[in-house]
């Protein structure tokens, strides 16, 4: 009797898998040299020899696969930022905690199961200073279900910018004794790139839109506002919440 239950169990497990999507990418891991905000030019970290790098969408209950190509000099990591990885906390990306990153050269895989969680996330490098000179995208796990109803939906994400690496950054301030002070940021870019040359939004009027508002900073606060209009919030960092009016949004590092 036992044997039959576990052999339904396998059944009905691997029917689940069955109606789950793969979703495979291929990440070549290396550097750049481009201008993001319009005006200075240095190497920042890119994605197949592409920056900013595309934002990643999947339905809830999909699996991604993330194959990774390490082609800088040094080791890097990946770093799904708001997956619980209950039992897979190997696939975390936490360089020297979880892994011992990816050396330069080197492929390593990475498999993010969908089926628990739907929501804002995203990714980003976890060695040294890779998040802050590019190394960062969002994660978008689309709901089966709506929370609610809209006619479109837009991702809108922000990160704090500089002319200079982190680690140049830190150097300068150490010798000026702001060690203790965070590196200013002279640029935010909007989806990836400055101000200016970014994607504008249409909005239409009667249409209700989903905003997926979202601060890939470093260390920069955002204020968000549209002035003469009113929004509703209805999720958090991920997690579905109790629709709140609000006039504007302050989001801290990681926030959305």
């Amino acid at each position: 009797m036992l044997f039959l239950i576990w052999e339904l169990l396998l059944l009905l497990n691997s029917a689940a898998i069955g109606f789950a999507e793969r979703v495979e990418l291929f990440w070549d891991i290396g550097r750049l040299n481009i201008s993001r905000d319009g005006y200075n030019t240095w190497d920042s970290i890119c994605v197949n020899n592409a920056v900013p790098i595309p934002p990643v969408h999947v339905t809830q209950g999909d699996v991604l696969v993330l194959n990774v190509r390490n082609s800088l000099d040094v080791p890097t990591a990946v770093h799904a930022h708001g997956i619980y990885h209950n039992y897979t906390d190997y696939y975390d990306g936490a360089e020297m905690v979880t892994e011992c990153g990816i050396p330069p050269g080197e492929n390593f895989t990475y498999i993010i199961d969908t089926t628990t969680q739907a929501g804002d996330l995203w990714i980003h490098g976890h060695v040294h200073s890779q998040l802050t000179d590019g190394f960062r995208t969002p994660f978008i796990i689309h709901e089966k279900v709506k929370p609610t109803t809209y006619d479109k939906d837009e991702v809108l994400y922000f990160e704090d910018w500089n002319e200079r690496t982190f680690e140049d950054m830190v150097a300068i301030d150490a010798k000026l004794k702001l060690a203790n002070i965070p590196p200013l940021y002279r640029t935010m870019l909007i989806n990836g790139v400055n101000a200016n040359t970014s994607k504008s939004l249409h909005f239409e009027p009667r249409k209700r839109y989903r905003l997926r508002i979202m601060s890939l900073s470093t260390s920069s606060w955002i204020k968000f506002r549209m002035p003469g209009h009113t929004m509703h919030v209805i999720s958090k960092d991920g997690v579905e919440a109790v629709p709140m009016e609000v006039d504007g949004l302050d989001l801290g590092p990681g926030q959305r």
